[in-house]
């Protein structure tokens, strides 16, 4: 989008053709053309005209010209590889502009603009957080700040290589150790130059043998012990970074907004902790290192062979060039390889993930055989690429050996030609075949590194855009610290949608008093669960405001406001430990005695002490060994010892039987004295004592009252109250 101010001269020069002297009050620009390829059009609202151009040619077409007055609506039609803005026009739909679905956000939010504007609302201010690499100006994902296009691998490196500052002394013992070892490696050839020349070709000097053999087990027992005792450096090194960037990363995505887990499988997320900085270790403890080492171990043999003899030396190093176009031939395809890789192993895991927490599920509907395909599928995908990598590296790796075996070849050649002519003695070429089989093992090491070094470089970029990610505190960057809550609450004009170019909420605008329960009615998919979401402020209203004891949502601190939410969710999800931690878990101060009371608040204590070790029963993982309506209680016992301010219950009576939502409604009849309560149910005897029900429809209230006056009304909840009657649902709701 791009505003008045800020429009394009070639754009403005377009409108004008059409509409002389308009007042340009909105511009959207897309990323595809009228065929659906990659290309560019523009929309633009001039006065009361919705005016489309394509940008493909010299000059701007004119696609569409519809009076403004005339659309009714504005939607956004998902279709298959991208979307598109249609316009309602009588009764009928108009296509407007086609775009990818990179740009869905920011249409959603034209489509926000365009709808004010014809409700004869002022045009809405908008979230423009940048959506655009400021640098090249590719789209970026609404939840991360890095562009995969601009990022470099040096500053990758350099970043990584920062987490290394705590640990400066380790990285100086290890500089040390490895100048030492290389040093203690070049002696060898040395002394076998000399026990060539002095006694094998002269045959005396039997004292001199002694030293020399003395000399040559010292320097392998030196370097030997060095490099022992930097590798045992390096994995501490190594394994404490990896501890630091697990710890990092976890409590990075504690704070991660629920939009960014709406759009990464938890799968995904479980590699970046596990593979991912497992990736970053070996470049950190060994990669890196030995990289060092070799190039260090390169130049200070290259010296020394320059300076035994520069000409051999020179004819040493003539395959190093081929080499060098070689590594920088395949650095590329062996990056995308394993990218490509490495993408795939993501969406493996993401499989995996996703089906082992439905088992159940897949035996219930017998599906195991559909399971195994959807895995076969994956797993074949996954092997093909890392078969293409694999052999995209087997190939690169034997041609390079052959490369750097061919330099051995030469110095034979020619040394043995200067040797006959009494240019070079025999030692030396001993010692020069020595010395350049030492280069030979890292420049190998460089080439394999190549594969290393990319694999865990495409670790770090996936870790850091996790870190990168926009957490939730600083999305609100609220400052207010409430520490009292009334209860208060108003929505004003709330719009909201998961994906910004499909609402779920609509103008939602409603009051709740201090200590009132609310109740939220409606079919499926209506938007209660939504109203809660935002209340509990795991998303951010898209549209108007809400506001808790008249202080706007946005401006209150997370950390003070939540601490206040007493929260008992539709699905009841516990963790593995015992009954008693459950419990605590608001409140881990909480003495026995605390606990003991808010089971017996939410009925629970009954069912508790029947168990075999009472409190301490082991729930098992996600509560398995209790049952639906056990977990609903232990839940509710936990949201009373937090004793909030402000009670959400969604579907609080959802998994339990008539008999135990008689006991659960005792318990939420106790608990809601004095404190403002949100209640989602599809019994709706649970909402029949509500102080106002919202009846929700297309995200929507359509209806407000109490039972009684909406029961009077005969509108949308009196057929909900009839269709749950003749289902027999809610009972005597009417005696």
């Amino acid at each position: 989008m791009a505003e008045s101010n800020h429009i394009p001269e070639d754009v403005r020069q377009a409108v004008e053709g059409v509409r002389p002297a308009a007042d340009i009050r909105l511009v959207a620009f897309s990323d595809l053309a009228p065929d659906g390829n990659f290309g560019e059009q523009f929309l633009a609202l001039a006065d009361d005209r919705l005016l489309v151009f394509s940008s493909d040619g010299e000059r701007p077409a004119l696609l569409k010209d519809l009076p403004f007055a005339d659309v009714s609506k504005v939607e956004i039609e998902t279709l298959v590889g991208g979307a598109a803005l249609r316009a309602v026009v009588d009764g009928r739909r108009e296509d407007l502009i086609s775009f990818s679905h990179a740009m869905s956000d920011a249409f959603g939010r034209v489509r926000i603009q365009l709808d004010a504007l014809i409700e004869g609302k002022p045009l809405p201010e908008v979230d423009e957080r940048a959506t655009r690499c400021a640098t090249c100006g590719l789209f970026l994902g609404e939840y991360t700040r890095v562009c995969p296009r601009c990022l470099r691998k040096g500053a990758t490196l350099r970043r990584l290589l920062g987490l290394t500052k705590p640990y400066t002394g380790r990285m100086v013992l290890i500089g040390s150790l490895m100048v030492g070892s290389i040093v203690a490696g070049m002696v060898p050839p040395f002394l076998t130059m000399l026990l060539v020349d002095r006694v094998l070709t002269l045959g005396t000097n039997y004292h001199l043998v002694i030293w020399l053999v003395l000399g040559l087990a010292s320097a392998g027992l030196a370097h030997t012990g060095m490099e022992i005792w930097r590798n045992r450096i390096a994995a501490w090194l190594g394994a404490r970074i990896s501890f630091d960037i697990r710890a990092q990363l976890y409590e990075r995505l504690q704070w991660l907004s629920m939009r960014y887990y709406d759009h990464h499988p938890t799968g995904t997320i479980i590699s970046r902790l596990t593979q991912d900085a497992n990736g970053i270790q070996d470049l950190l403890a060994f990669a890196l290192p030995f990289l060092v080492v070799n190039v260090v171990t390169i130049v200070a043999v290259s010296v020394v062979l320059l300076a035994m003899n520069w000409k051999l030396a020179l004819i040493a190093m003539v395959p190093l060039p081929i080499l060098f176009i070689l590594v920088r031939k395949l650095w590329r395809l062996l990056r995308r390889a394993f990218h490509n890789w490495w993408y795939r192993m993501r969406r493996f895991h993401g499989l995996v993930s996703d089906a082992l927490g439905r088992v159940k599920v897949t035996k219930a509907f017998s599906q195991q055989q559909s399971e195994i395909g959807r895995y076969q599928f994956r797993n074949d995908d996954l092997r093909a690429a890392g078969v293409y990598a694999d052999a995209t590296a087997g190939t690169f790796f034997p041609l390079m050996w052959l490369i750097i075996g061919s330099g051995s070849l030469l110095v034979w050649y020619f040394g043995s030609m200067l040797h006959m002519y009494g240019g070079i003695t025999l030692g030396m070429i001993v010692a020069f075949l020595a010395y350049l089989a030492m280069v030979q093992h890292p420049l190998e090491f460089l080439g394999h590194s190549t594969q290393w070094i990319t694999r865990a470089l495409t670790a770090a970029e996936r870790v850091f855009e996790v870190l990168d990610a926009e957490s939730e505190s600083e999305q609100s960057r609220g400052e207010v610290e409430l520490e009292e809550i009334d209860g208060e609450v108003e929505y004003r004009n709330v719009g909201f949608g998961y994906e910004k170019h499909q609402q779920v909420l609509k103008d939602i605008s409603f009051k709740v008093k201090p200590g009132q329960m609310l109740g939220l009615v409606g079919k499926s998919g209506v938007g209660k669960s939504t109203i809660i979401n935002l209340l509990c402020r795991f998303y951010d209203a898209d549209e108007g405001e809400i506001f808790v004891d008249g202080v706007p949502l946005r401006d209150v601190s997370l950390w003070s406001y939540r601490g206040k939410l007493g929260v008992v969710l539709q699905e009841p999800f516990l963790f593995s430990g015992t009954v008693a931690e459950n419990i605590a878990y608001a409140k881990p101060e909480a003495t026995p005695e605390d606990i003991m009371a808010a089971a017996k608040i939410a009925n629970a204590h009954d069912f508790i002490i029947s168990k075999p070790d009472g409190y301490d029963e082991q729930v098992g993982e996600r509560g398995n060994r209790l049952s639906g309506g056990e977990k609903q209680r232990v839940c509710i016992a936990r949201a009373i010892l937090h004793d909030p301010a402000l009670l959400i219950l969604d579907e609080a009576t959802a998994s339990v039987d008539l008999e135990t939502e008689q006991q659960i409604q005792e318990a939420i009849g106790r608990l809601i004295e004095g404190r403002t309560t949100f209640a989602i149910a599809h019994r709706l005897s649970t909402l029949r004592n509500a102080h106002k029900l919202l009846v929700l429809d297309e995200g929507r209230i359509v209806e407000s009252g109490t039972h009684d006056e909406l029961r009077a009304k005969k509108g949308v909840y009196a057929k909900l109250l009839d269709i749950h009657r003749r289902t027999s649902m809610v009972g005597a709701i009417d005696g």
